[in-house]
C-alpha cells in the first residue's frame, strides 16, 4: 500500500504539472499579458493558494515554465559535453545541429512563438532577463569558438546572431501571417529542409573561410 508521503507527493507534483501546463495553454491563447494568478488557477482547475504553496508566486510559476521550455536553457547543463567544440571539425556539426534544433524546436513550439514575440513588442521585466540569460548561454558556447576566427576576418558570433535571428522571424512570419520568404514556405516540409540545410551551409562557409583565407595569403607570399 502506498503511503501517504508519497500519495503527498505525487499529488503535489501532479498539480505542479497541471499549473505549468495551464501556462502554457494561456500563452498560446491568450499571450503573456494573459496571465494572472486566478487566470491559471482557473485553467487548471486548482485553488490559486497552491501557486503560492508550490512556487511562491506567479512570476515564479511563468519562470519556471519557460526555464523549462526554452530551447536555449535545456542547453545549459550541456555546455561541458561541448569541449569539443574547439576543434574546427567538430565545431561546424555541432553548431549545425544546435541550430537546426533551434529552427525546429521554434517552428513546433507555439508558445514559445508567442513568447519571442512578446520580448520584441513589449518590455517586462522578466523578459528582459530571461533574454539576458538565454544570450549568455549563447556567449559561453560561442567563447570556445573565438580563437579559431580571431584574425580571420569572420566574425563567427555575428554570423550566429543572424542566422538566430533569421530562425525567429521565419517562423513567427509563417505561422503568424503564412507568408513566404525568398518563394520559400517554411510551412511545407520541403521548405523547412531547406532552411535546415541551408543554416548547416553557412557555418560550414564560415568555418572553411579563415583556412581559404589564409591559402590565399600564403600564395600570395
Amino acid at each position: 500500500m502506498e503511503s501517504k508521503d508519497n500519495v503527498k507527493h505525487r499529488n503535489k507534483e501532479l498539480t505542479k504539472r497541471k499549473l505549468l501546463q495551464a501556462v502554457g495553454e494561456i500563452i498560446i491563447e491568450k499571450g503573456y499579458a494573459g496571465l494572472g494568478v486566478n487566470k491559471i488557477a482557473n485553467k487548471a482547475g486548482v485553488d490559486k493558494k497552491l501557486i503560492y504553496r508550490y512556487f511562491g508566486d506567479g512570476n515564479v510559476l511563468v519562470e519556471t515554465y519557460i526555464l523549462e521550455k526554452d530551447y536555449w536553457f535545456s542547453l545549459a547543463d550541456k555546455l561541458q559535453e561541448f569541449n569539443e567544440i574547439e576543434k574546427p571539425d567538430k565545431a561546424k556539426e555541432i553548431i549545425s545541429a544546435i541550430l537546426e534544433r533551434q529552427f525546429t524546436f521554434f517552428y513546433d513550439e507555439e508558445a514559445m512563438q508567442r513568447l519571442i514575440l512578446e520580448e520584441l513588442t513589449a518590455k517586462s521585466s522578466l523578459m528582459v532577463s530571461i533574454c539576458n540569460i538565454r544570450g549568455n548561454i549563447g556567449a559561453s558556447l560561442l567563447k570556445h569558438t573565438d580563437p579559431y576566427f580571431k584574425n580571420s576576418g569572420v566574425n563567427f558570433r555575428a554570423v550566429s546572431a543572424l542566422l538566430l535571428s533569421g530562425i525567429y522571424y521565419l517562423v513567427l512570419q509563417a505561422r503568424i501571417n503564412g507568408g513566404t520568404i525568398c518563394g520559400i514556405d517554411i510551412n511545407s516540409a520541403a521548405g523547412r529542409k531547406e532552411i535546415t540545410k541551408t543554416i548547416r551551409h553557412i557555418v560550414e562557409w564560415a568555418y572553411d573561410a579563415p583556412a581559404a583565407g589564409a591559402k590565399t595569403n600564403s600564395n600570395e607570399n
